[in-house]
């Protein structure tokens, strides 16, 4: 019997899966042989693992990205404040400095006050036994405004007369059958006694408030029933509707008003006492002609930030007559008419980029073709022109400023379009 030879040994290869047993069944469709998942894309690198070069452009990009949206961000700032304050420049010009004559107007800010001001407070002690006035209130010249109980102060005086004639007689006996000594004595006694019955006739007299004054009561900070002496006062309820009294019982303000303002070294010289002004405040509706009736001789200098400043000197503009509409306190619009100053050097005020502390400035000079930021030394200003104290010469060429951008398109100072076209006239309504 022959025995079958052993079969070859095969190859390692991986198990094969055996092919699927058909199940028959009534449903004659053809069973579909399942696909194959998709491939899985290999894994990217993380950004932090790129190569040098691609991080490198990566942040370069990202880099002008971050710049280009910060100069949109401060454009769109700066054009909105631009247009909130009327426009923004559009383009630069050259001015050639020469000597020209500046306005005729001085301006000055100052605050209104009462030429004349009572502040008036009990100097005799006693409780106060009448208020006769209100805030408010118009009074004239020997108007009594309160009274304090003078009972002690009416005897003060009775009884210092009373010594002072006593020593008279004294005094009148020793002439007689004394001697010189004792004269003397008596005289000088005589002399006390006298004084003494002045201070109580003045305390007597300051036992009332009395205005020396036609005017407006101010303030009152004084009631009935308080105890007042040596220009103290001790209330006995609070005071209301009293303005700023500064400790004094009633304060009396004149009709008459004045408005106390300063002006600059370089403007000084062109006023003078008596010369004609024109006053406005937020409270009249029309101007207030006025005078300069004070100007300081003696400089106020301002501190900056622990620096010497630009001194001021004081001036004084009274209003004329007796104006309702104008109260003490608020602010006020002072114009001077002045002559024409003499040819000095000046430039449109458009040139100066930086306004410093003072009378500092900073203007751009062109020299050989460059922009230069020169500082200046600025003085006095009429219309759009400003002096040029130092820092220029005569035919130096400055860049100023000429046009702004609205809604309406880039115009110039006149307001026409920078273009030289005229806007374009609204079309006629068709019948």
């Amino acid at each position: 019997m022959t025995t079958a030879p052993d079969p070859a040994p095969q190859p390692d290869s991986e198990p094969v899966d055996p092919a699927p047993t058909r199940v028959a069944t009534d449903d004659p469709t053809p069973t579909a042989t399942p696909l194959a998942p998709p491939p899985v894309p290999p894994a990217r690198e993380p950004f932090w693992r790129l190569s040098g070069r691609d991080a490198l452009a990566i942040g370069a990009l990202a880099l002008v990205g971050l710049l280009v949206a910060g100069f949109m961000v401060v454009s769109a700032v700066q054009r909105s404040f631009d247009a909130a304050m009327g426009g923004y420049p559009v383009e630069n010009a050259e001015y050639v400095v020469e000597r020209t004559t500046l306005g005729s107007e001085v301006t000055l800010s100052g605050t209104v006050q009462p030429t004349q001001r009572l502040d008036l407070s009990f100097t005799s002690e006693g409780d106060v036994t009448a208020v006769n006035v209100n805030v408010g209130d118009t009074v004239t010249a020997g108007s009594v405004l309160a009274t304090i109980d003078d009972a002690e102060l009416r005897q003060a005086v009775t009884d210092a007369r009373a010594e002072v004639n006593a020593a008279w007689t004294d005094y009148q006996n020793a002439r007689r059958s004394g001697s010189s000594a004792e004269v003397t004595a008596l005289r000088s006694e005589h002399a006390v006694k006298e004084q003494a019955l002045t201070e109580a006739e003045k305390a007597l007299e300051q036992a009332s408030l009395v205005s020396t004054i036609d005017g407006v009561v101010a303030a009152v900070d004084v009631h009935v029933g308080d105890s007042v002496g040596a220009g103290s006062t001790t209330s006995a309820a609070d005071a209301t509707g009293a303005a700023t009294s500064g400790g004094a019982a009633v304060v009396v303000i004149s009709h008459t008003f004045q408005v106390d303002a300063t002006v600059g070294g370089s403007e000084r010289s062109r006023l003078s006492i008596g010369m004609p002004a024109t006053v406005t405040v937020s409270s009249s509706p029309d101007p207030i002609p006025g005078t300069v009736t004070g100007l300081g001789v003696v400089a106020e200098a301002s501190q900056t930030e622990g620096r010497p400043g630009a001194a001021n000197f004081p001036v004084t503009v009274t209003l004329d007559g007796q104006p309702a509409d104008v109260f003490a306190g608020i602010a006020a619009i002072v114009t001077l008419s002045t002559d024409a100053s003499e040819a000095v050097l000046a430039v449109p005020m458009s040139a100066i980029i930086d306004w410093g502390s003072g009378t500092d400035g900073t203007v751009i000079v062109l020299r050989d073709g460059a922009e230069v930021p020169t500082p200046v030394t600025l003085g006095e200003t009429g219309g759009d022109m400003v002096e040029i104290v130092s820092g220029l010469e005569e035919g130096d060429t400055v860049l100023i400023t000429v046009g702004m951008m609205t809604t309406d398109g880039a115009v110039g100072p006149d307001g026409m379009p920078l273009d030289g076209s005229a806007a374009a006239p609204a079309p006629e309504a068709t019948p």
